[in-house]
């Protein structure tokens, strides 16, 4: 087995230090904070752990779990650990950490697993978070793509430019709705009395906006525009249904039952 390097021992990092712990890999670990190494170690989560990178150089595969914000820092910082190793990431973007990449002379396979949880932090990782989940690869390379199979999950190779067009839709935009639903209910005079009766609708499209501020903030800054594409389009459908709802149209459960089939194929693929 390969040893591995986590750098950043986050949800998602440490959720995949656990994952790939439970197959029989050595993990090491690397996070600036040292309340959370302790942890990682007390907890079993890494065998050895360091503020600094230079844990790294054990390692034969290094995976950057750092915030998007960070990614561009820890990157350059990384240069001189991994001559000759494989190193990947779990950003939620791709196309700027690429280039960051690319800037500090790292030959970067970029991931990103499509899974996570409100929740941050390393007490919050599980090592069933991947299981079943596509993780996304710019490039097809064996040591990743087994990495990702150990965790539970099915990689799926697609350039850094279709990844985060696609994901802009069905992740990033999804998030910003979620925050929109939220802030403009919580606006209303009557929102505490709202509050009081709302159930599983309101927990369920607010689900995505209990998530990490910083790493959305991240997402935002890398994907700006493909998120801006995204949103014109929900606007223009939120107005088209406003029109058909404003004029009483019976033709609006055409669109719900539209909506309705395009999601039962998703939730029952055949």
């Amino acid at each position: 087995m390969a040893t591995i390097a986590v750098v950043g021992l986050g949800l998602m990092g440490a959720s995949l230090a656990m994952a790939l712990q439970e197959k029989g890999h050595v993990v090491v670990g690397s996070d600036t904070d040292q309340r959370t190494l302790q942890k990682a170690l007390t907890r079993g989560i890494v065998s050895s752990a360091a503020q600094n990178l230079e844990i790294v150089d054990i390692a034969d595969v290094v995976v950057v779990g750092v915030p998007i914000l960070a990614m561009h820092a820890t990157l350059s910082d990384l240069k001189g650990h991994v001559d000759g190793k494989v190193v990947t990431d779990m950003a939620s973007t791709k196309v700027a950490v690429m280039g960051w990449a690319e800037d500090a002379g790292l030959a970067l396979v970029g991931g990103h697993p499509m899974c996570g949880r409100e929740a941050s932090g390393i007490d919050a990782a599980d090592a069933a978070l991947f299981r079943g989940a596509p993780w996304i690869l710019t490039e097809e390379r064996p040591e990743v793509a087994g990495l990702v199979q150990d965790a539970g999950a099915h990689p799926i190779v697609m350039s850094a430019q279709d990844h985060d067009r696609l994901v802009a839709g069905v992740s990033h935009a999804a998030f910003l709705l979620s925050v929109a639903y939220v802030l403009s209910l919580s606006r209303r005079a009557d929102w505490p009395e709202a509050a009081s009766v709302a159930g599983s609708g309101f927990r369920d499209m607010s689900r995505l906006a209990g998530g990490d501020p910083e790493m959305y903030a991240g997402v935002s800054a890398t994907n700006r525009e493909n998120l801006i594409a995204q949103l014109d389009e929900i606007s223009a459908t939120l107005t088209r249904l406003r029109r058909h709802l404003e004029a009483g149209d019976s033709r609006l459960i055409e669109l719900f039952e539209e909506a309705k089939r395009v999601r039962d194929r998703w939730a029952q693929p055949t």
